[in-house]
């Protein structure tokens, strides 16, 4: 019988069958997958045939990226989300209930704080927060009855570094979750787990990506908790999408060599720019003038891409940042070409002056994100930059 020309093209996007395997693992766009009978989907579902029923719950790209971002972190499971506030969201709201208390780095990036602040406690979630670098505040603030202490790395802008050990005693003690947001750290620089966090969140977005075209986060842990993360993922709707997840894939494959080149350049530049008479202060805890540089030496294998100077004005900020020629201003981090952020204006803008006070924002703070660009390009667009300074004086 000859099929109709509606019927062919309705068909036409089935997969051709192969005996071998291709390179590099294609991306599967479907939202959906075939079954061969009732008795097969329910043996999917309940886990004992492997194989896939709808991308929101799992799809090939996502279980490729999570498989390689638990070996990363040396962690039992990983669960990729949509972006890295929605990985962040899936693990706090895994573990945190109604009536429970949260203790917060103080540091944390603008937009958790308004997660925690703005919606969390909409649904009575208590929220404390505390310097997280200050660990009898953060003790004194867990003993009052925590379920979760929550803190990053290395905390955004300020560069300050948590000391993960000690604070995992410190959540131990009280039978407290400890999470820590190891997206400025990344797996090359740290690995929390190690150290004693609970569960280790990632923006994919930034270095793990690498490359500024995807948005996609993920949280790394023991089965036993990531279950419960992967049900926010799917009952949420956090799910990430296939084509991202595959992008991710292709940036983890040089990001060793990526991590390696510019944390070699931040720290030649951190020493360049510490040296410049317009600046007061760098952050960057491979500078033995950092505060906590002795706790980054015992907790980080290496000190990271991130940094940020402070200028004496919110005015010689800017003029810094509109002198610059071939460093962008963008506001996000991670990526291969070095750029240039204002704390102030994007991820603290929702701060109130009393909050940025309390963080140490200034209105003179500027934020680098180093890159695998040759560090005497980007010195040479820093510098002439901050030299212009005294011809606007």
């Amino acid at each position: 019988m000859k099929t109709r020309i509606e019927t062919l093209c309705a068909h036409s996007r089935e997969a051709l069958p192969s005996e071998n395997p291709p390179l590099v693992a294609p991306i599967f766009q479907s939202s959906v997958w075939t079954l061969e009978s009732i008795e097969q989907c329910e043996a999917v579902y309940d886990g004992s045939t492997p194989g896939f029923i709808y991308t929101r719950d799992a799809n090939p790209n996502h279980r490729s990226l999570e498989r390689i971002l638990a070996s990363l972190e040396e962690a039992e499971e990983a669960v990729v989300f949509a972006s890295g506030m929605a990985a962040l969201a899936g693990a706090v709201c895994s573990v945190a209930s109604q009536g429970c208390r949260v203790v917060a780095a103080r540091q944390l990036y603008g937009v958790t704080a308004r997660l925690l602040d703005s919606e969390l406690r909409r649904f009575g979630v208590d929220v404390e927060w505390v310097d997280i670098t200050d660990l009898p505040a953060v003790e004194l603030a867990a003993a009052a009855g925590a379920a979760v202490i929550l803190a990053e790395t290395v905390a955004n802008p300020l560069i300050e570094v948590a000391d993960i050990p000690a604070l995992s005693e410190i959540s131990r003690r009280v039978g407290a979750r400890l999470l820590v947001d190891s997206t400025f750290a990344s797996p090359f620089c740290c690995q929390p787990l190690l150290l004693g966090a609970d569960l280790v969140i990632h923006s994919l977005t930034k270095f793990l990506g690498g490359h500024g075209d995807l948005t996609l986060g993920a949280v790394c842990g023991p089965q036993t908790l990531i279950a419960h993360v992967r049900t926010q993922a799917k009952v949420l709707g956090g799910a990430a999408n296939p084509f991202d997840s595959w992008l991710a894939l292709r940036g983890i494959a040089t990001f060793p060599l990526r991590m390696e080149r510019s944390v070699s350049n931040a720290g030649v530049l951190a020493g360049r720019l510490e040296r410049h008479p317009s600046i007061r202060r760098v952050n960057y805890p491979g500078l033995a003038s950092h505060p906590q540089h002795t706790r980054a030496r015992e907790v980080m294998a290496h000190f990271g891409a991130m940094l940020s100077f402070e200028l004496a004005s919110g005015d010689a900020a800017r003029h810094v940042i509109r002198s610059l020629s071939r460093i962008r201003f963008a506001p996000s981090l991670g990526d291969v070409a070095t750029t240039v952020s204002y704390p102030l204006i994007t991820s603290h803008r929702a701060f109130t002056a009393e909050q940025l006070a309390a963080a140490g924002i200034t209105a003179g703070l500027i934020r680098l994100s180093v890159g695998i660009d040759h560090v005497d390009d980007v010195w040479a667009d820093l510098q002439q930059a901050l030299d212009s300074l005294g011809s606007t004086t």
